[in-house]
């Protein structure tokens, strides 16, 4: 269903849309639910013409139509992001077999999506990871899932797995902070570890929170070499952590499998 496809996209790009605005709000301690969109800079309202995802943004020439400064890339890249990464997970799941509706697995998936992205973006440009971005959607999750599983429906890992999952990672992080006083780790990445136990259950957080610090040490070593970091420079952990997140949610068993036939 090749129409279906171009549905999913563009729900992408209005979900790409929203968070980029829910982002902005965040920060600036606005409510999401009232008043209309406006430009960052100077404070113009939008309108609804000039807020069209993606195309908007190439109409304007990258420019807001009253001030004439620049619109951040950061606005058309998280929508397509997010179109694109919304077909990749239809794709996924329609061809895997489940004893239960697509979309529920495509719900799912989406918004656990949406969320690791919100969670990459804030990490990556203030360093900083809210209570709202973790706690709130891991309790979503876990009801959620007690639901499913409670109608046989399931397509998470057990509530025991999730609740050791979520246990270990945050127990990991939190025994870094306390160890170091704050220095190596930020609360932030604690309660991350919550929403990472619950998404991937035990197995695969001990696998992302693996990936994380191979991805960190990688992506540290060539800012280094660029010079873009010192050694004592400070990193957002989170962005890592999110990335391997979302490469365990679809290659984590595939990755765990290859490991095992590899030792054995």
């Amino acid at each position: 269903m090749e129409w279906f496809y171009i549905i999913i996209f563009v729900s992408g790009l209005i979900f790409g849309s929203f968070l980029n605005a829910y982002f902005w709000r965040v920060r600036e301690n606005k409510s999401i639910w009232t008043g209309r969109s406006m430009c960052t800079k100077c404070k113009n309202k939008i309108k609804w013409f000039d807020n069209i995802p993606i195309v908007s943004f190439l109409i304007l020439r990258a420019k807001c139509r009253s001030c004439r400064r620049k619109i951040s890339w950061q606005y058309p890249l998280v929508e397509l992001w997010m179109g694109l990464v919304f077909v990749f997970v239809y794709y996924h799941i329609s061809h895997i077999t489940y004893h239960i509706p697509i979309y529920i697995p495509l719900v799912v998936d989406c918004f656990i999506i949406w969320f690791l992205t919100l969670i990459f973006l804030y990490d990556l440009k203030y360093q900083e990871i809210l209570d709202r971005f973790t706690l709130i959607p891991a309790g979503i999750l876990f009801i959620g899932i007690l639901i499913f599983q409670f109608f046989n429906l399931s397509i998470f890992p057990s509530v025991a797995s999730m609740l050791v999952g979520a246990g270990i990672a945050s127990g990991f992080f939190l025994a870094q902070f306390l160890i170091s006083k704050g220095r190596w780790i930020g609360g932030g990445d604690i309660r991350l570890g919550v929403l990472m136990g619950v998404i991937l259950g035990w197995k695969l957080t001990i696998l992302a929170l693996f990936l994380a610090y191979i991805i960190g040490a990688v992506i540290g070593i060539i800012l280094l070499i660029f010079s873009k970091k010192k050694f004592d420079s400070q990193i957002a952990f989170g962005t890592f952590l999110t990335v391997a997140t979302f490469i365990c949610m679809f290659w984590g068993d595939g990755i765990l499998n290859w490991y095992f036939r590899l030792i054995m």
